[in-house]
């Protein structure tokens, strides 16, 4: 595994490991039937080009033969089962895709971010545009996740030092309520940035969600300073409320 980009382990088959190198990804079975574990090789799969090489990967929770991929600009779903490309969204960003996010509550929504700055969601269903983008950071988007609990929020890192929380309600699992008889049934500030964090002096290399409070979350920096932060109390209140 000296050229991997991640070893991903598959929750929903638990004895199921893809493996994603720079020019291919490959699947491997479990077995605990003897004294000792193993693992054989059940497939594999080459990138799409010559030039072209996997960044990342992303198993799909919704469904269990799904693997995302970053590669390069575009992003793809792999079909582990024949191990053939079923989605591809070409030129996804401008610049190389850093990572992947499924949206935990509403299937086929993916969230992606890259070296662009930007952070798009998708729908695999519709790839023509995503269904939002938002101009994240001014300087490389390290990482994107969202929230397990609440999926209106999503975290983000960058190589700008910041971190920032942003809200994206109306593709969630749960939109705002629709009202028939008011004109403007969607509020002007249900998506968008709820809040930059500004605790890092470099570099943030990535900033995750505890998975057990769905209002904490930490970041670590370059210079090693790792940092826990919660979501604003009018935030949480305006979801739980």
């Amino acid at each position: 595994l000296n050229d991997s980009c991640g070893v991903l382990w598959n929750a929903v088959l638990p004895e199921t490991v893809a493996s994603v190198h720079r020019k291919t990804v490959k699947l491997w079975r479990l077995s605990h039937a003897t004294a000792a574990s193993s693992a054989a090789e059940a497939g594999s799969a080459s990138t799409p080009g010559e030039s072209a090489t996997f960044g990342c990967g992303r198993w799909d929770p919704h469904h269990a033969h799904s693997l995302g991929l970053g590669c390069q600009t575009d992003l793809f779903t792999l079909d582990t089962r024949n191990m053939k490309m079923a989605v591809a969204v070409k030129g996804a960003h401008e610049q190389k895709i850093r990572g992947i996010d499924y949206n935990p509550n509403k299937p086929n929504t993916v969230l992606s971010h890259g070296d662009d700055y930007h952070i798009h969601f998708w729908d695999l269903r519709k790839t023509a545009a995503p269904l939002q983008s938002h101009h994240a950071h001014s300087h490389w988007v390290t990482s994107a996740s969202y929230n397990r609990f609440h999926d209106q929020l999503v975290l983000t890192s960058g190589t700008d030092s910041k971190i920032k929380l942003w809200r994206a309600a109306t593709i969630s699992s749960s939109p705002p309520a629709f009202d028939p008889d008011d004109p403007e049934p969607v509020d002007a500030d249900a998506d968008g940035l709820v809040r930059e964090y500004n605790d890092h002096e470099q570099s943030v290399f990535s900033a995750v969600w505890c998975a057990a409070d769905a209002w904490i979350f930490a970041s670590v920096s370059l210079d090693g300073k790792a940092v826990i932060s919660h979501v604003p109390p009018s935030e949480k209140y305006k979801i739980l409320l």
